[in-house]
């Protein structure tokens, strides 16, 4: 799993994992997640955590504590993207290194 850590003074923790299922997709499993950022918070697959290159919008943050699962396309080659990004407008607040 990978720990997320806070970005631009926020406080972000946690860990997050892969789930692939063939043929469907997959999920990011978060686990023990928590930040204090509020408001509408959006989460991204990206390359190297870079908000302005090509990334995956998995819409909004469904909370800012607990543990939960967001899926992602099944045509996503997640091999591809390696930063799980929690952003707020485009700043980020957060990021992970997915396993």
């Amino acid at each position: 799993m990978g720990a997320f850590s806070g970005a631009n003074n926020h406080t972000t923790s946690g860990n997050v994992g892969v789930a692939i299922i063939a043929g469907v997709g997959g999920d990011l499993a978060f686990q023990n997640f928590s930040t204090d950022a509020d408001g509408e918070l959006q989460v991204y697959l990206t390359i190297r955590g870079d908000l302005a290159k090509q990334k995956i919008d998995l819409g909004a943050l469904p909370a800012v504590s607990g543990t939960f699962n967001i899926p992602f396309p099944g045509d996503t080659d997640i091999s591809f993207f390696d930063t799980v990004v929690i952003a707020q407008g485009e700043t980020s607040i957060g990021t992970a290194r997915v396993p």
